[in-house]
């Protein structure tokens, strides 16, 4: 009798990363023939430019994740420390070299609040984020119910300065910011 190799069959667990992998190249493959300039370096660094907000906050919850913990309040504060920040420049006149500090220092500190109740209390993190979520959300309603404009000229340049990474290419300093996470 012959003897045959046995069928190599991929991993069941392996199958949505293949789905994603085979979509992400018929996507990429029909941009290509679809739109000129597709694979240039811009529309590649692009991604970053306009996801490095979220590339920073994911880092940090991928972070909270791996430690066996869940932060329920991650946006709310986010949307804390920006309506803060609007209001302060844009209502009271406030430098953005003040108010810039400012609301990091903020949001680090709400954030550690809520890791001294979860750690010195033993409190569980769901409830203490979902909290803060709630407590960051209602503070912003104190703060306004309509979203702020910020036109601040510091503002719109630093969103979009840019730095030349090689002839016709750049990056924006958010996303220098999201490449160092």
């Amino acid at each position: 009798p012959v003897m045959t190799a046995p069928a190599r069959r991929m991993n069941p667990k392996y199958l949505p990363l293949a789905a994603t992998i085979s979509l992400f190249m018929l996507m990429a493959t029909l941009g290509s023939v679809s739109y000129t300039g597709f694979f240039s370096a811009q529309v590649f660094l692009n991604l970053f430019i306009d996801n490095s907000f979220l590339i920073i906050a994911a880092v940090g919850m991928t972070f909270v994740i791996l430690a066996g913990g869940i932060d329920l309040s991650v946006g709310s504060v986010i949307a804390l420390t920006t309506i803060v920040s609007a209001s302060l420049v844009e209502r009271h006149g406030w430098s953005p070299l003040v108010v810039i500090p400012l609301v990091l220092l903020m949001g680090t500190a709400f954030g550690a609040f809520m890791g001294v109740l979860i750690e010195r209390f033993r409190l569980q993190p769901f409830i203490v984020t979902l909290a803060g979520m709630f407590m960051a959300r209602g503070l912003c309603y104190l703060i306004s119910i309509d979203s702020i404009s910020i036109g601040n000229e510091a503002y719109s340049a630093l969103a979009y300065h840019r730095v030349e990474l090689a002839e016709g290419a750049s990056i924006s300093l958010g996303a220098l910011v999201a490449v160092a996470c």
